[in-house]
């Protein structure tokens, strides 16, 4: 096929393959996201946007049988790079570290149930992104329509890029 006849081969683009072998080296270097992150699936990808699912194990959940607030603070750390690096192949390495993560509880989620995950930028530059995240849950048996989501988590996350914090701290280490 032809780079005119598919339009994922255009130079530049991000596909959902190349994504997925990102997510791969990421759960392979970070053990949090490896133990959590397991079972997750990235459903799609366009530039500045990512969706992913994972279904809600006893390894997600709190004492009170309900999904950890740890658990969707990791989730959000987490689409925050894969987000960054849905921009451009050139952000696969360097798609930075967070500095600021805002969570509002507006639900909960129990085993059993499905997390849609949608991290979206809302602006990507030179030495700082802020990306948007909503996890939602769907509960077995209903069909996925925005109207059966139920909104678990919704943030704020500000990530700073390695070169920009690399510079903050050789002036403070000075």
């Amino acid at each position: 096929m032809s780079e005119a006849a598919n339009p994922s081969a255009v130079e530049g683009a991000v596909t959902l393959e190349m994504i997925n072998e990102l997510q791969k080296q990421v759960l392979d270097n970070n053990p949090i996201y490896k133990y959590l992150l397991s079972d997750l699936t990235i459903t799609s990808v366009s530039p500045g946007f990512i969706e992913a699912q994972v279904p809600i194990t006893s390894t997600l959940m709190n004492s009170k049988n309900i999904l950890h607030g740890s658990t969707s603070a990791t989730i959000i750390d987490w689409i925050g790079g894969i987000v960054i690096a849905s921009t451009s192949p050139d952000r696969f390495k360097n798609r930075g570290v967070s500095v600021d993560i805002h969570a509002t509880y507006v639900g909960a989620a129990k085993q059993g149930d499905l997390l849609i995950i949608r991290g979206t930028s809302n602006k990507v530059g030179r030495n700082l992104a802020f990306i948007d995240v909503k996890i939602l849950c769907r509960k077995p048996g209903v069909h996925l329509r925005i109207e059966t989501l139920g909104r678990i988590r919704t943030e704020s996350h500000s990530i700073v890029f390695r070169q920009q914090l690399d510079a903050r701290t050789s002036i403070v280490d000075r």
